[in-house]
């Protein structure tokens, strides 16, 4: 439920970096959803103050990582314009420090059943390569989001993916929802239909000023050529 906060952290540093203005009916609309996330995967749990350190800390700066993200691939002082240059330099960091911690945590290499023998050497590395594969898509997936859209875009993004997890869970593994997680998956949906709703109003809004400016230019041109 903490990892649900996300999107509020995302929403705040957009704010900070100056990538979205503060709209109170952006917030709102920001609070329904995690309200939604929230009910949606409530159920029992024990509180650990570790845990719930070290969720928030992810949170938090998984928000700070998008918003990062977004000013360099929108920056124009900084060389790193595309999406596929923003993964050149930063997966060599990721991977080198992905590495090192699973290493040092997990001892992948140490009386391992998945590197034990030569089949299963194998076919480990192909499930890597494949999983590899799927987290390169998408990744660079989610880096064209951003250069197209913005980081809030993301997130929203985020949390229509869970919903299609928990429904394709209820689908194949016949997971049960309570009430509860049922009014968090519709409230979840309805601030996604009420974000996608504020994203095209306010598209349509910028493109009413841009063709209502059009004729103010042209007619001041043709004063001064008077």
């Amino acid at each position: 439920m903490v990892k649900s906060s996300t999107p509020i952290w995302v929403l705040l540093f957009s704010f900070l970096f100056g990538f979205e203005k503060p709209r109170l009916l952006l917030i709102t609309i920001i609070f329904v959803m995690v309200t939604g996330v929230v009910l949606t995967v409530e159920g029992e749990t024990k509180f650990d103050t570790l845990g719930f350190t070290l969720v928030l800390t992810a949170s938090v700066i998984s928000g700070l990582r998008w918003s990062m993200t977004q000013l360099l691939l929108t920056s124009d002082k900084l060389n790193s314009s595309t999406p596929i240059e923003t993964l050149y330099y930063l997966s060599p960091v990721m991977f080198i420090t992905t590495f090192v911690l699973s290493l040092i945590y997990e001892k992948p290499f140490q009386q391992s059943q998945h590197f034990d023998t030569l089949t299963h050497i194998i076919e480990s590395l192909g499930l890597m390569s494949i999983g590899g594969f799927l987290a390169f898509a998408m990744t660079l997936a989610e880096l064209y989001l951003i250069k197209s859209t913005n980081t809030i875009t993301l997130s929203v993004a985020g949390i229509s993916k869970e919903i299609v997890i928990i429904t394709l869970s209820v689908l194949i593994y016949g997971d049960v929802l309570t009430p509860k997680n049922l009014l968090g998956l519709f409230v979840s949906i309805v601030g996604i239909i009420a974000y996608n709703y504020y994203k095209l109003s306010k598209k349509q809004q910028t493109e009413k000023g841009q063709y209502q400016m059009i004729p103010l230019h042209s007619s001041s041109n043709r004063n001064l050529k008077d």
